[in-house]
């Protein structure tokens, strides 16, 4: 959309868009540069942390972190409530360099505190870090839980033992963007929300209340980055996005005026390109208190399916504050073989990670459809015969969502409609559907994560599977063979991810075989591969965690 102003205003808009306001050193809420000692930093157990002048981001110190035996050594402050006040946002930062591992490194930057006599583990940024070279781990906008006890700040990773050392770890208020080893600006940005004369993280913070349903007064014309006249949280994701990465204001001059775009959308980067981001971005370790609240609500349908030719029950969840003013994207998430609609309602955190994103701004809001899967004429639920027929029964499944539930959600639900407003996910069984959707109508999903899907929708290697599961037996005609396991690069979705245990006693390493098969097939997608990991939500949650954070951005 483009906003048609005057050539002063444009002057002003664009002087603004590029303006840094700077904050002296001084004042930093803490800040330690290594220059001459820890600065008050050390170890987490027996770990050997200490001042070096072997390498620095900036000056000529830092700290160097050695002999790590598990994961959570690392280096450790502790802060003091009197000066970090729970309940207060702060921007926070830190510089990483990991010393010569050969594969990237996740890390993360924590706040360990205390809570109703336990011990939470909270993430305030987190990165994968190559070799070699400093990566900063920033949050201009991290709130301290309310009523969070002992507050210790801490620097670690996700696996790895690596030795790394860190520079330039600064706090500093909420919205003010650090720049190492030369001070703070706060960047200024498209409007003053909260109007109070500054635009920094306070404008994010005013909005999110607001949208929360909260008595404040807010620049509702400046606070509608996405230019529709309705504030949603997917204005409050617009804004955290450009006060984090201020983009710069296109603009093209006529005689008497300026015309300005506003800041795109993101629609729609190269699937590839917003893949490596999305990889570059994976953790493992999902923070508590996302899943810790279901603000939205379920409500359960009934529809007729035309492939069943029956009616057929799901459940549909809305997110908070659900209105038919406006358009939403669509999540459809499948259960496992002999499950039904309500099973990944509960014990998988679905609605609490959905429910953290979206009101967090985080991601644009969305809708999650449950379905039961199983399509046959002749009965409601599978029997205990894992057969060809069963197979065929799950996989109409297709059919059934394309032709039937997918126009039902469109005619009764306030949805955006494209592939890349609509996600597709689910576990095991329905990890092999959402595959089987995604690889047979790429036009219709966008995103596509497969939690230890199922065998079956290709040759597979052993006798069972092969004969029981519904893989290509030929003369047939049905499912795929190992060559046909594949989207081409003009239809690959934004996201596509798959993930499997290396304990899973069920499904085996059938979920890597679908990695190795897209691999060879030049198919580009993120596989994760979970030690330790079986047939359950160890591996699900976490996957749905990455892939939810990443939903309907691209």
């Amino acid at each position: 959309m483009k906003k048609l102003i005057s050539v002063l205003t444009a002057v002003c808009l664009l002087t603004q868009a590029a303006a840094a306001f700077p904050v002296s050193a001084a004042e930093y809420l803490l800040h330690a540069d290594f220059e001459s000692g820890l600065d008050g930093w050390g170890a987490r157990a027996s770990e050997t942390v200490a001042a070096t002048t072997s390498a620095s981001f900036a000056g000529t110190g830092s700290a160097s972190i050695s002999g790590r035996t598990a994961a959570w050594n690392g280096i450790s402050h502790s802060l003091s409530t009197d000066t970090f006040k729970p309940g207060t946002a702060y921007s926070f930062s830190v510089e990483v360099m990991q010393k010569a591992t050969p594969a990237a490194v996740d890390f993360k930057f924590l706040l360990q505190y205390s809570s109703g006599g336990t011990t939470v583990y909270d993430s305030i940024a987190e990165k994968s870090v190559i070799s070699g070279s400093w990566t900063a781990l920033t949050n201009t906008s991290y709130t301290i839980p309310s009523g969070a006890t002992n507050l210790v700040l801490y620097i670690e990773t996700a696996e790895s033992t690596c030795d790394f050392y860190v520079d330039e770890i600064a706090i500093a208020a909420d919205g003010v963007a650090i720049t190492p080893g030369g001070g703070t600006e706060i960047k200024a940005k498209r409007d003053d929300v909260n109007q109070d004369g500054q635009v920094n993280g306070a404008d994010a913070a005013a909005l999110q209340k607001y949208l929360l349903g909260n008595d404040v007064t807010v620049n509702k014309s400046g606070a509608d980055l996405d230019g529709n006249d309705t504030l949603n949280a997917a204005d409050l994701s617009l804004l955290k996005r450009l006060l984090m990465a201020p983009p710069a204001e296109t603009t093209t001059t006529t005689q008497s005026s300026t015309v300005i775009e506003d800041p795109p959308s993101g629609e729609h980067q190269n699937p590839k390109e917003y893949m490596a981001k999305v990889r570059d971005s994976l953790t493992w370790d999902v923070p508590a208190n996302v899943k810790a609240n279901n603000t939205g609500s379920m409500q359960k349908i009934t529809y007729h399916s035309n492939k069943a030719n029956r009616d057929k029950p799901a459940n549909v969840w809305v997110p908070k504050g659900y209105s038919d003013s406006q358009k939403y994207c669509v999540l459809y998430m499948n259960h496992g073989v002999m499950g039904n609609e309500d099973n990944m309602t509960s014990d998988w955190s679905i609605t609490e990670m959905a429910s953290y994103f979206i009101d967090s701004g985080e991601v644009p809001p969305f809708i999650i459809v449950f379905p039961q899967m199983y399509t046959d004429p002749g009965a409601a639920t599978p029997g205990f015969n894992f057969n060809m027929d069963m197979m065929d029964h799950y996989d109409d499944y297709f059919y059934d969502l394309t032709e039937s539930l997918m126009p039902y959600i469109e005619q009764h639900y306030s949805v955006k409609t494209g592939r890349e407003n609509t996600a597709i996910a689910g576990f095991s069984m329905g990890g092999r559907e959402s595959l089987y959707c995604t690889i047979s109508a790429p036009d219709k999903f966008g995103y596509c994560a497969a939690s230890s899907p199922a065998p079956g929708i290709v040759p597979a290697s052993d006798n069972f599977i092969s004969n029981h599961l519904g893989s290509y037996i030929p003369g047939t005609n049905r499912r795929m063979q190992n060559g046909d396991f594949k989207i081409s690069d003009d239809q690959l979705p934004y996201l596509l991810m798959i993930a499997g245990g290396t304990a899973d006693t069920v499904v085996g390493t059938f979920p890597k075989e679908y990695h190795e098969l897209f691999t060879a097939n030049g198919t580009e997608h993120i596989w994760r591969e979970v030690p330790g990991a079986g047939h359950d939500n160890s591996v699900g949650t976490p996957l749905f965690y990455n892939f939810f954070r990443a939903l309907f951005k691209a």
